[in-house]
């Protein structure tokens, strides 16, 4: 008689239990890694929006929009999209009624395309200090991100 090989269903059933077990952790922790690097490219992106400002300003004697930036050739296509790996991003040039003041201000928000509440809201403006709130848009008032 000749024996079979192979594996039993109760080995089978081992491994696949197994594997869900592996599974389970993981996914949370892929889930909170890929958080973590969507947010720190949204901070360099911030980063290079707010160098690309100043050389920016440097020039025209005034800040631009995301699209004078990406034409005068200040930021990148990506950057300039203003989309980022899960992030918006916004670039506001405010204008003051006295004409000395007129576009020498500027606000940068990356703010999550999907968020659940845990996700952190990115501000900056002319200081150059990066801001975040959790779960909402984060403004000139909300904390600086930890160093």
């Amino acid at each position: 008689m000749k024996s079979e090989a192979g594996f039993s269903l109760i080995e089978m059933l081992i491994v696949v239990a197994i594997i869900s077990i592996i599974t389970a952790i993981a996914v949370p922790n892929l889930k909170k890694t890929r958080q973590a690097a969507n947010s720190a490219s949204a901070i360099q992106s911030i980063r290079t929006i707010s160098s690309g400002q100043q050389l920016y300003l440097q020039k025209n004697k005034v800040y631009g929009t995301l699209s004078e930036l990406l034409l005068n050739g200040n930021i990148d296509d990506v950057v300039g999209s203003g989309h980022k790996s899960g992030y918006d991003l916004t670039v506001a040039v405010i204008s003051d009624s006295d004409p000395n003041l007129d576009k020498k201000r500027f606000t940068i928000n990356a703010d999550p395309t999907e968020d659940d509440g845990t996700y952190g809201h990115f501000f900056a403006d002319e200081s150059l200090v990066i801001k975040i709130a959790l779960g909402g848009p984060a403004d000139a008032t909300s904390p600086p991100i930890p160093r």
